[in-house]
């Protein structure tokens, strides 16, 4: 099965599928509804038929009256699949969703990042739960005990608590026997005003899950809940602002362009290859230009000189050829004295080929023949952009930020320029408003970009 994902510059446009994923920035305002499991097949059955209809030129189908149409899109039941995103001050966002029967309701944030669904239980007892919106599966007429234990370790904070499964909905659609965990205790991090939503809604693949449960976007996909195997963010921004998740496609109202797909490498995280960072129009990858290296050293004039203005080989350039040189001829004489015979030492010295292909010749930033450097992973449930302490001290260094709290001047925000970072072969923009957080209560300014310790991707 092939998987895909596509980012859209500036803001990300995010779809999934059981062979696909993307990213997009929009500003939609969307009603959750709540239909019958019966419901969800028939609205799909009539969507496809109109469809059908409408590019043979056909007539369209009676429809029942309660299943709305929409005359400018053509499209049956425009809401289905639908849910209304809340930005909380530019870190996260999220939405509704119910369990139970009758219905309990709960906030989730809809995490790419992880694969667990999760609430407070009504047995948690920790201050984070007591602030919000606890589940009592006792009132549940369709609550099923699963009877694992569950335990799970976040960036900022721990869960525990126990596995059950019951009806869920969300966005209109109904998925019945959802596995998912109670939580009965949760870390301060979780607390108010901190965490405004109660529990998580993983949407990674259920090789992440703890006790491998099945995710809800796996379950949707292969009952046949939605239209594709597909979903969608569109990410507003401003503090209370409204965004959107449409979970079996994606709307065109949302982007501008082509969409650009992106192999995931490994169908664990949605991760892709990444290529490199670039600063402005300059010319030297940063993520090659940190590694092994003391940043702090390094001329900032030559990292944000422009590919024309700076020297096809410099002293930098020239340096990381004969580091690279050096490793080879060092390998290559461990291979002679292991008895190698077909190590060749003169072809060995040449500094290591970079990456061919055309693809990515084409589309990286010019000056650039990079090959992959690391890994990066889509995830809707992280605020910062995160990365190895050595690229993130030299981008901070370039952006006058310290590179331990993040905490820079506001005064010469209008001087910084635009990073370039290359995924899956394509080149994105990351515009100053978008690594800058600027706090408008404190007038304060602090940078998104934050070092990573742990994890071996950004």
């Amino acid at each position: 099965m092939m998987i895909r994902t596509v980012l859209l510059a500036p803001l990300a446009l995010l779809f999934i599928s059981s062979s696909q994923l993307a990213y997009a920035a929009g500003n939609v305002v969307s009603i959750p509804l709540q239909r019958s499991f019966n419901r969800n097949s028939n609205i799909l059955v009539a969507r496809r038929t109109a469809r059908t209809q409408i590019k043979q030129g056909k007539r369209l189908m009676q429809l029942a009256p309660d299943v709305d149409f929409d005359e400018d899109t053509h499209d049956v039941e425009p809401d289905f699949g639908q849910v209304r995103l809340t930005d909380a001050t530019d870190t996260y966002y999220y939405g509704v969703i119910s369990v139970g029967t009758p219905s309990q309701n709960f906030t989730v944030t809809f995490d790419t990042g992880s694969a667990n669904m999760w609430i407070p239980g009504v047995r948690c007892t920790s201050k984070a739960c007591l602030q919000h919106n606890r589940y009592d599966h006792d009132l549940s007429s369709t609550y099923q005990p699963l009877n694992g234990q569950f335990a799970i370790q976040y960036g900022t904070g721990e869960v525990r608590g126990f596995t059950s499964q019951d009806t869920v909905r969300v966005g209109g659609i109904t998925i019945k026997d959802q596995p998912f965990a109670e939580t009965t205790s949760e870390d301060e991090v979780f607390e108010l005003p901190d965490t405004e939503f109660d529990g998580l809604f993983g949407l990674a693949f259920k090789s992440l899950s703890s006790g491998g449960l099945v995710p809800p976007m796996t379950k949707m996909i292969e009952e046949t809940l939605v239209d594709e195997p597909v979903f969608a963010f569109a990410l507003s921004q401003g503090h209370r602002s409204f965004g959107e998740l449409l979970l079996g496609g994606y709307n065109e109202l949302h982007y501008k362009g082509e969409l650009r797909w992106m192999r995931v490498t490994r169908a664990k995280y949605w991760q892709v290859t990444m290529e490199g960072i670039w600063y402005g129009d300059g010319k030297f990858n940063l993520l090659s230009l940190s590694k092994d290296r003391d940043v702090s050293k390094i001329p900032l004039d030559l990292i944000t000189a422009s590919s024309t203005e700076a020297p096809l080989t410099d002293t930098w350039h020239q340096e990381k050829a004969d580091a690279a040189a050096k490793k080879a001829r060092k390998k290559a004489r461990r291979k002679a004295k292991e008895g190698d015979s077909e190590m060749d030492m003169d072809t060995k010295r040449r500094h290591p080929p970079s990456d061919s292909s055309p693809k990515i010749k084409k589309l990286l930033p010019t000056g650039s023949d990079a090959s992959p450097e690391t890994s990066a992973i889509m995830d809707t449930g992280t605020s910062f952009l995160l990365g190895d302490p050595s690229s993130i001290q030299l981008i901070s260094r370039i952006i006058g930020a310290d590179f331990r709290t993040g905490d820079m001047s506001c005064a010469h925000l209008n001087e910084l320029k635009s990073f370039w970072i290359s995924l899956g072969g394509f080149k994105f923009e990351i515009a100053p408003e978008h690594y800058v957080y600027r706090d408008p209560v404190k007038q304060t300014c602090s940078s998104a970009w934050v070092p990573s310790y742990d994890s071996p991707f950004w």
